[in-house]
């Protein structure tokens, strides 16, 4: 998968946090640091760790969202 297809992706995906999710992998794969993904994306440098960690692991399936925990809204 390349940067500019994660792209095409965030731009279709409904859900802002998948956007950010295929965003910060794009720009990992462009070369970008994951402090500076961060701070682009105003997402903690953790949250581009475990996204970029997942990525690398399962490929673009890791990225998708499981089951929310807690109280439903």
């Amino acid at each position: 998968m390349t940067s500019l297809e994660l792209e095409l992706l965030a731009k279709s995906a409904k859900s802002s946090r998948m956007r950010n999710r295929y965003l910060a992998v794009s720009h990992f794969l462009d070369g970008k640091s994951r402090t500076d993904i961060a701070k682009c994306l105003k997402v903690a440098r953790g949250s581009v760790n475990l996204w970029v960690q997942k990525f690398l692991d399962h490929g673009i399936d890791g990225l998708l969202e499981g089951r929310h925990t807690g109280r439903p809204a």
